[in-house]
């Protein structure tokens, strides 16, 4: 009986060394060698924290401009984030399309009957959340996100120059384009950009988006993202692109949109 009273002890000793060192026993094989999933992923060992913070730069081409894009977020949990972002997008008419003067041709070249520039800046709050991880080196993570927002139009009118008295013209005049006034003979070519900058006029508005996005990349805390999704905004006054004696104004812009990222996930300590 002496006998089997020390083994069951023996026994209930080694439980007990286990039950208190297996947890420092781990942390050393994960900080000195054992290959974990990011091992996996980025090809190199090392302690597998979670992110805290994210941020990135992005270009946008949609179905009727392009723009740019800059998000910063946090992490809510390993696989949810929410963000705040900033959007600044270029938007042109469908009916769009460009022409130059017959006779002189040095002119640049403009879009017959388009009375405004339209540009929009969105501020909006982002919320993403991962579907699929990346598992291993060269896999893309994917997941989805959903925005929404204020969006500010801004609209700055079309100044061209203008030939006088006919072709042939004896002096050129940059002035503001009016379809009633001004013709294809009349016309010389687009002028500077910059010409109407001090007239720009705003309409406030709302905007909601919806995507797909697949992260890649190769170096633990630098991302490179592409995003693809739907966007719509609308705008509390109608915006005349196109001179209204051509086409009806819009206050609803609904567009496709691709957009190509590049940034980087850190851990910020409290």
């Amino acid at each position: 009986m002496l006998g089997t009273d020390k083994i069951i002890k023996a026994i209930k000793l080694m439980f007990l060394n286990v039950i208190l060192f297996t947890p420092s026993f781990t942390l050393a094989q994960t900080t000195d060698g054992i290959i974990t999933q990011k091992d996996a992923v980025y090809g190199s060992e090392g302690i597998d924290v979670l992110f805290t913070h994210a941020t990135d730069l992005s270009v946008i081409a949609h179905t009727s401009g392009a723009g740019i894009s800059f998000r910063y977020g946090k992490y809510l949990t390993a696989k949810t984030s929410r963000s705040l972002t900033a959007d600044f997008l270029y938007f042109k008419h469908s009916k769009e399309e460009k022409t130059t003067n017959p006779v002189y041709l040095e002119g640049l070249p403009y879009v017959y009957g388009k009375v405004n520039s339209f540009m929009t800046l969105r501020v909006s709050v982002e919320h993403r959340k991962e579907i699929t991880p990346k598992l291993r080196s060269g896999a893309v993570q994917v997941g989805r996100l959903v925005r929404c927002g204020a969006s500010l139009g801004l609209i700055k009118p079309i100044y061209l120059v203008i030939g006088y008295p006919e072709i042939p013209y004896e002096r050129l005049e940059t002035e503001r384009y009016d379809p009633l006034f001004h013709f294809y003979d009349d016309i010389f070519g687009r002028a500077p950009w910059v010409n109407g900058v001090d007239e720009i006029s705003i309409s406030p508005g709302f905007h909601m988006s919806y995507g797909l996005f697949f992260e890649y990349g190769n170096i633990r805390g630098v991302t490179k993202s592409f995003e693809v999704g739907c966007s719509g905004d609308v705008f509390l006054s109608p915006v005349d692109i196109i001179s209204t004696d051509l086409v009806d104004p819009n206050r609803f812009f609904l567009s496709l949109y691709v957009k190509i990222g590049l940034g980087s996930n850190w851990t910020q300590s409290e």
